[in-house]
């Protein structure tokens, strides 16, 4: 008898336990067991449960709940990953779908290449004094470009990827941060964007990314795409 009562002590068969006890077994059995095996260690319960002490109605009422529970969770992860699979199969395809188009995506990144610097723009929405501040990898300050006072509009950030000296810095990928200060002496950051030709997408990586132009072009990511280009219509 010592079997039982010890097989009965983990999945809550027998008398005097307490609901949270039951409970916590209950969950316990639903995270490594099947429902198959749970209703295959149920019956060798009551196959072999104490004749002197034989399961209650209510006690029977309550593993059988338990086995449902088990059943319709089963159910119910099965179910989760197929939708799951489905959104990635659903999104993936709408990410490939905007190769060859124009994009503009948001980020901070401009890339000097042979001396080329990648364009990015920014947007005011008012007047206001701004300051451009280059960093490289190292979060270290390149340039810092005193461009005055603009009003509301759409500019190109006038970097000609030199360094304070006005020597050209080396090829990668440097930080671009637009600072607008109002006339009431409010500062902010201004959201600097790219534009450029999606060349090909990654979706191995986490997040996944467009290259912009060429395969050795600019890398997006694909949740910072705020807007695409289809021939003479925007989106």
């Amino acid at each position: 008898m010592s079997t039982t009562s010890s097989t009965s002590s983990i999945y809550g068969i027998g008398s005097g336990f307490s609901a949270s006890t039951t409970s916590s077994a209950s969950a316990t059995a639903a995270s490594s067991l099947s429902a198959n095996d749970y209703m295959t260690l149920f019956l060798a319960q009551l196959q072999n449960q104490d004749p002197t002490n034989p399961m209650q109605s209510y006690e029977l009422a309550s593993q059988l709940a338990q086995f449902t529970q088990v059943e319709e969770l089963s159910q119910a992860n099965t179910y989760l990953s197929q939708i799951q699979q489905s959104s990635a199969d659903v999104n993936n395809a709408q990410i490939t779908s905007l190769v060859g188009k124009d994009v503009t995506a948001q980020t901070s990144d401009a890339t000097v290449s042979s001396g080329s610097v990648s364009e990015l723009d920014y947007t005011l929405p008012e007047a206001a004094t701004v300051t451009v501040t280059i960093t490289d990898s190292s979060g270290s300050t390149v340039n810092t470009l005193d461009v005055g006072s603009q009003s509301a509009g759409t500019y190109s950030v006038p970097w000609t990827g030199t360094n304070s000296s006005g020597s050209t810095v080396s090829d990668g990928t440097y930080t671009c941060t637009v600072t607008a200060t109002t006339s009431d002496g409010t500062s902010s950051t201004i959201a600097t964007n790219v534009t450029g030709t999606v060349y090909s997408c990654n979706l191995s990586t986490s997040p996944p990314t467009y290259t912009l132009t060429d395969s050795s072009g600019m890398q997006v990511q694909v949740s910072n795409v705020t807007g695409v280009t289809n021939q003479s219509s925007t989106n």
